[in-house]
C-alpha cells in the first residue's frame, strides 16, 4: 500500500457546488464529513487536503479548495463524503505579497 509522502506533488483544485437550499448551518453540518474522508484517504495512502470552503448563500454556491495528486482523488473525496460536485477545475492560489515578474528573470518588483 502506498503511504502519503511529503515529496508527493500536490495540485490545487477548485470544486464548484451549485447547491440549492444550502445555508451556513447545513454547510457546517456537512463539512466535517469531507474532513473525515480526507483523513481516511490520507491514511489509505492518498494525501488529500481540504484547504478551505467558501459559501455564497445568495447564489446557493459552495466553492472548496482541495489539494490532491489528481482530479480523480478530488472526485473520490467528494463522492465518499456524499457532497454534490458540479465542476472540478485545476486552480492556482496566490497569497498577498510580491510576486516574481516572469519577464524580469524571476526578480520581485
Amino acid at each position: 500500500m502506498d503511504r502519503p509522502s511529503d515529496r508527493e506533488p500536490l495540485a490545487t483544485f477548485l470544486v464548484e457546488r451549485y447547491w440549492p437550499g444550502i445555508d451556513l448551518a447545513t454547510l457546517r453540518e456537512r463539512l466535517p464529513r469531507l474532513e473525515a474522508v480526507a483523513r481516511a484517504m490520507t491514511a489509505e495512502g492518498h494525501l488529500v487536503i481540504h484547504v478551505a470552503s467558501i459559501l455564497t448563500p445568495v447564489d446557493e454556491v459552495v466553492f472548496s479548495l482541495i489539494e490532491a495528486r489528481d482530479e480523480q482523488l478530488v472526485l473520490e473525496l467528494n463522492t465518499r463524503a456524499d457532497l454534490p460536485v458540479d465542476r472540478i477545475a485545476a486552480a492556482i492560489t496566490l497569497s498577498p505579497g510580491p510576486f516574481p515578474d516572469p519577464t524580469a528573470g524571476g526578480t520581485t518588483p
